[in-house]
């Protein structure tokens, strides 16, 4: 079955890169790539937050130390995809500084450690004129020859395939057991040798590479940032709802949450003018409420329990113990 999951994602990934064929309007191709985009960060997103279960909600910082590393590190004189790179190992740092302190803590604690690092920075960037621009804001480069949105939407695709198949190898892996271990009983993967530290702060560089990348072409297509744009709380809170809605620890949640997401806020942005914001809320409100497991978490329960029906039709399914599987894995070791 694993194998036609690949197949079905070849696939649609194959009929996503033809989609500049057929589409020329650069207004939807750009609303394409916010979707794509989003797909991608909330993809980094869920190794932290979906399956190691560490409730990050400072992602903006690295979605703006790319943003920024790419135009300050051109206005020096570096070309535009060095200072990307540059940029991606500047979000590494920064995530290691910022998980060896705030991994530290748990549940809301961490969570609002995660806030606090993100402000810092966007405040940081606010009051550094001479260096940021401040408000006045900073002018990006492009990273491609001819400012087309067919050529963003593409690298858009192309880094939620990346996302994608980074998150698969380290479902299967047994990096992603101890991730899961550390998830469903931390003091408990602590007891059988899993070094929790270590392995959080691991995932947490990985995302937070992904996460700059992101940032860079975010910034590129508008080719001008400021603070309050790249570094704001919204930012991280759309990232992490993003997973949530999709499914927070699935290999695709991300992607559907992206999906029906950004496009429901586009709709009702045309439909409702003014009052698409309050109608976007209602919307999250009602799929929190209903779906708590994310759209792709309750339909795989749902299809869980349809398979299991007709042979224990008496019987309570349960799903799956990702606890038990990650302390075999642990154990086997």
């Amino acid at each position: 079955m694993k194998r036609w999951y690949f197949i079905l994602a070849g696939i649609f990934f194959l009929l996503a890169l033809l989609v500049p064929l057929v589409v020329q309007s650069d207004y939807t191709l750009q609303v394409l790539f916010r979707v794509f985009l989003f797909a991608a960060l909330g993809l980094a997103w869920n190794l932290v937050g979906g399956y190691t279960g560490q409730l990050s909600l400072g992602h903006a910082a690295y979605f703006g130390v790319g943003a920024y590393s790419l135009a300050l590190f051109s206005e020096a004189g570096v070309s535009p995809w060095l200072s990307v790179l540059l940029g991606m190992v500047l979000a590494v740092i920064s995530a290691a500084v910022i998980g060896s302190v705030s991994f530290r803590l748990r549940g809301p604690y961490f969570a609002l450690s995660t806030i606090a690092f993100a402000e810092v920075l966007r405040l940081t960037a606010k009051n550094l004129p001479n260096l940021t621009g401040g408000d006045v804001g900073a002018q990006v480069p492009l990273l491609f020859p001819q400012s087309t949105t067919k050529a963003f939407y593409i690298s858009g695709v192309l880094l939620t395939m990346i996302a994608i198949a980074i998150t698969a190898w380290i479902e299967r892996s047994r990096f992603g057991y101890y991730l899961l271990a550390i998830r469903e009983d931390q003091d408990a993967a602590l007891a059988v040798g899993v070094n929790a530290a270590r392995y959080k702060l691991w995932i947490l560089l990985i995302s937070a590479a992904l996460t700059a990348i992101g940032g860079a072409l975010y910034a590129s297509l508008f080719l001008f940032i400021v603070p309050d744009q790249v570094l704001a709380m919204e930012i991280s809170t759309e990232i992490a709802i993003v997973a949530m809605l999709g499914g927070a620890g699935t290999l695709i949640g991300p992607l559907v949450g992206s999906i029906t997401l950004e496009t429901a806020a586009e709709l009702f942005k045309n439909l409702f003018k003014e009052a698409h914001l309050l109608i976007y809320g209602v919307l999250i409100v009602v799929v929190v409420l209903f779906l708590p497991e994310g759209i792709v978490g309750t339909i795989a329960n749902r299809l869980r329990v349809f398979k299991a029906a007709p042979s224990a039709p008496f019987a309570t399914p349960e799903p799956p113990d990702s606890r038990e599987e990650a302390r075999r894995a642990v154990i086997s070791e």
